[in-house]
């Protein structure tokens, strides 16, 4: 009888850990999502500049405009864009 328990507590435990873990995950995407939505408004004239506008986040934005900074040295990002990208970075670490 005591093993029964013993496996039973094991298995609520094992369930509460989970399901922890996946609130905070799922918490973290969200994060994401709104840093996205944020980069892509606040880099919209960047996107233009750069010849990259109708991408966004997550579909080659931010590849693009770097692609675009490293071979047009003088471009630099506006200070809304930049301040975005770094939200995003640090949600990421």
């Amino acid at each position: 009888m005591t093993k029964k328990i013993a496996l039973a507590a094991a298995l609520i435990t094992a369930f509460g850990i989970q399901s922890a873990y996946a609130d905070n995950k799922s918490a973290g995407q969200g994060k994401g999502k709104e840093d996205a939505a944020a980069i892509n408004s606040a880099c919209e004239a960047d996107a233009k500049t750069t010849g990259c506008s109708g991408m966004v986040v997550g579909k080659g934005l931010l590849k693009c405009m770097h692609k675009y900074k490293k071979a047009n040295k003088d471009f630099k990002f506006s200070d809304g864009c930049k301040a975005a990208m770094k939200d995003l970075k640090e949600d990421r670490e």
